[in-house]
């Protein structure tokens, strides 16, 4: 039996290169994405159900879950790729709220299929983000620079990953988190940062390339993973404590359950 794969973030990027790999492989998609014409690309590209959702606004990461959930009675891998970077509060609802709402929604279907992985793409950027766990879209000073803000959204993740784990883990969902590396894609040419890297091409990764980390990860024996595992090149990477400690984790979770 083919599984059935939700990508977010899928128009473009590691999200398409990610669906045109499970795509080869056999499964069944259905792919999220803001831009109407690259989506609707994608789908025709790779025989994918399309469900369009501006991950900026939460209400519509409801009402595309309810899509989503209308399409498939059950749903294997959740892949929450959906990110940007924004300066203020943005960078955390497209990049952690929409995310953690989406698997909210989904989650009945994630447990309908026994086993099934919640795969969330990260970042080293964690390392510099300043989030305030217990109210992360309060106005702060961290607002006013973007690559702050993403920062603080890639914390989110690694902590959602981790708090996932453990409160879902029982009932066989498998949630990890992954760094792609730098990786040549339309988000790179959006940050003078990575633009500043581009003329050494050995810093970066192609997106298919990243994408193959994301599908290892998605493939892999449960086995040989640890749930709440953050990841790097096929291998278990440090994040800092601000992104694995325990309490953090489970403190932005009751918050982000209250926005």
């Amino acid at each position: 039996m083919s599984r059935t794969v939700v990508i977010t973030g899928a128009s473009a990027g590691i999200g398409l290169a990610a669906a045109r790999r499970f795509a080869a492989q056999g499964d069944r998609l259905i792919l999220l994405g803001r831009d109407e014409r690259r989506l609707a690309a994608a789908g025709e590209e790779t025989g994918a159900t399309t469900v369009r959702a501006d991950f900026g606004d939460l209400d519509q990461v409801r009402t595309a879950a309810r899509a989503i959930r209308d399409a498939c009675e059950r749903i294997d891998v959740l892949v929450n790729n959906a990110g940007g970077l924004y300066r203020g509060p943005k960078a955390l609802v497209v990049n952690h709220l929409a995310g953690f709402r989406l698997a909210h929604e989904l989650l009945d279907r994630l447990y309908a299929a026994g086993t099934s992985r919640i795969v969330t793409t990260a970042s080293l950027a964690e390392a510099w983000g300043v989030l305030n766990v217990d109210d992360p879209l309060r106005p702060s000073l961290w607002h006013r620079a973007r690559w702050l803000s993403y920062g603080s959204s890639k914390q989110a993740n690694i902590l959602f990953t981790q708090e996932a784990a453990r409160r879902w883990g029982a009932h066989g969902v498998l949630p990890v988190a992954f760094f792609p590396g730098l990786v040549r894609s339309r988000f790179a040419s959006s940050s003078p940062l990575f633009m500043l890297a581009k003329p050494v091409p050995v810093l970066f990764a192609s997106p298919d390339r990243a994408a193959g980390r994301l599908q290892w990860l998605a493939d892999a024996p449960a086995a040989e993973l640890v749930p709440g595992g953050y990841y790097f090149l096929r291998e278990l990477f440090p994040a800092t404590p601000r992104s694995t400690s325990p309490d953090r984790a489970a403190r932005l979770w009751e918050s982000s359950l209250r926005v």
